[in-house]
């Protein structure tokens, strides 16, 4: 029986995604809880606190998009254009109260 190898393609594809679902996940889980805890009307040390809890979820969202997509290209996409939304969300809410 021969065994066959996966093509450097499809090895390559595997590994843009793998790294969008990590690397690109923790950034956009760490913008989003740095613009939630800028957005809400609490104090800066009970606003953290949802913050980080929500972007909790956010990992494994970021996660599944990278691999549901259709491509590495559009996982990419997806990840970093999350991450810069959520980054403008917090640079404009301005410095924590």
């Amino acid at each position: 029986m021969a065994r066959r190898s996966a093509s450097l393609g499809y090895r390559m594809n595997v590994a843009a995604r793998a790294v969008a679902g990590t690397a690109g996940a923790y950034l956009v889980a760490a913008l989003f809880a740095a613009a939630l805890a800028r957005t809400l009307p609490l104090p800066r040390v009970e606003a953290m606190i949802p913050g980080t809890l929500l972007a909790y979820l956010v990992v494994p969202a970021v996660t599944i998009w990278a691999f549901l997509a259709r491509g590495p290209v559009r996982a990419w996409a997806g990840v970093l254009g999350a991450a810069a939304l959520f980054g403008a969300i917090a640079w404009l809410a301005g410095p924590p109260a």
